[in-house]
């Protein structure tokens, strides 16, 4: 079909510039990102993005992608084979054909838009696909009005590209070369620039946002000597170490970071590791034991609200209110009789989940089997606060909770009646436990005060 294809062939070839790409501003030293009075540069960027992507599937793609791109220009060049102008506007119009046929809307325009390409770019795209259907027919003699199949050209290219021989080394590039086949080179460089423009927007904005905070961070710690810092790092590693021995305990870290296609010693250099040793230091540095109780006494009931006593909470809603109408089924007498019908069949949190799966009008936390997570006073800011208010009136009243659970209500809220389902009840921690949530909020508020919401300015895309 058309579609599958158009995909085979996008697959193929994520469009890839025709000639080498110079080492101009948009590689070097033009800015990519600034605020708070900092900058980071575009090269400084793309290093980041090919420490952490590189070797990752969708990195390993870019590069396979980027590498044929190259290997057939230069095999076109040696087989005298050019395609021109006219080639192209007829391949476009017998895919735009095909699109239409299809019932694509919009044609090819439309699947060019719903992929994110600029016309000069699909353009080119089918340039290189002509490209290598031609070697192809040649290498194979496949006469002109004999169809080529996806199959048989990636066949032929993956065969001269075993011939040719391949060398795809790990990151960092120290001559500078990211790939080889043959006499065909990928620089480091050109892979960069081609990885971060193909990147997800929010991984590059993430790798802005990082970097500049790390700055902010080395400017509050001027006197930090390289080997506090080092070993300001080896803990913070240590510490996700141990994380992912407590939630992953059949595989081991390395092999995690492997799956991801990274590595200890990336880790290790990555600016937000660096993010967070830093900051737990300028906090041990600023805040003693002694320190930290006089935050916690002077925002006790903040800190109590986010990090104290919390339950395990289950939610049914059912849409109610005090006439019946077009949008509203039942009134909440209605609404809280049938809730109390259905809290006599409740003997568990199954039998919970198993009614708010069906019959809960809430659809967030329908899909979650009536889920709210585990709520404190405070938190998470989402849920309703009757919901809250009654969880922490029962407990506070002295109420009890069964180790199987408790059902309250029904409760009637703004536009509806809700049962719950309370259940794990645990008391805030001892001061061990709750000095590390205020250690972590104190770590917060550093990283807000350096990059303020809404300060960075990403000028890549601009």
């Amino acid at each position: 079909t058309f579609c599958g294809m158009l995909s085979t062939l996008l697959a193929l070839f994520l469009i890839a510039p025709q000639e080498p790409v110079p080492a101009t501003a948009q590689t070097s030293s033009e800015i990519a990102a600034r605020g708070a009075g900092r900058t980071v540069t575009v090269t400084e960027v793309e290093d980041l993005l090919v420490d952490r992507h590189a070797l990752s599937t969708q990195g390993r793609e870019a590069l396979e992608v980027l590498l044929k791109s190259r290997l057939l220009e230069r095999l076109a060049q040696e087989a005298g084979i050019r395609v021109a102008d006219r080639d192209v506007k007829q391949r476009w119009s017998e895919l735009d054909a095909r699109a239409r046929e299809a019932g694509t809307p919009g044609g090819l325009s439309g699947v060019i838009e719903q992929r994110g390409l600029t016309l000069a770019e699909f353009r080119e795209f089918l340039r290189l696909a002509i490209v290598q259907e031609r070697l192809t027919r040649r290498a194979l003699d496949i006469d002109d009005d004999r169809p080529v199949s996806d199959t048989q050209q990636e066949v032929w290219l993956s065969q001269v590209i075993a011939d040719r021989g391949l060398e795809r080394p790990a990151p960092p590039w120290t001559d500078g070369v990211a790939a080889r086949c043959g006499d065909v080179e990928v620089p480091a460089r050109v892979f960069a620039n081609f990885l971060r423009e193909r990147l997800p927007r929010e991984d590059v904005q993430e790798a802005c946002w990082h970097l500049l905070l790390l700055s902010g961070l080395e400017q509050r710690l001027p006197d930090l000597a390289p080997a506090a810092r080092e070993e300001a790092v080896r803990r913070e590693v240590a510490r996700r170490r141990a994380e992912h021995r407590a939630s992953y305990p059949a595989m081991s870290f390395e092999q995690r970071l492997g799956g991801l296609g990274r590595s200890v010693q990336q880790l290790e250099r990555d600016p937000s590791v660096h993010i967070a040793a830093l900051s737990r230091l300028w906090v041990d540095r600023k805040y003693d034991d002694a320190a930290l109780r006089a935050v916690y006494r002077d925002e006790r009931s903040f800190f109590e609200g986010r990090y104290g006593r919390s339950a395990r909470v289950h939610f049914l809603f059912l849409v109610a209110g005090r006439f019946v109408n077009e949008l509203v089924p039942r009134t909440f007498d209605e609404g809280e009789r049938k809730l109390r019908d259905m809290a006599e069949r409740i003997g568990d949190v199954s039998d919970f989940e198993a009614l708010a799966l069906q019959f809960s009008e809430e659809p967030g936390s329908r899909k979650e089997k009536g889920s709210l997570g585990r709520l404190t006073r405070a938190l998470p800011e989402s849920v309703p606060p009757g919901v809250r208010t009654a969880v922490f009136d029962h407990l506070d009243a002295g109420g009890e909770v069964p180790i199987e659970g408790l059902a309250l209500g029904p409760l009637r809220l703004e536009n509806g009646v809700a049962l719950l389902w309370v259940s794990d009840v645990r008391e805030s921690p001892a001061w061990d436990g709750m000095k590390e949530a205020v250690h972590r909020e104190l770590r917060r508020r550093l990283v807000v005060d350096l990059m303020p919401t809404g300060a960075m300015e990403v000028l890549l895309y601009q």
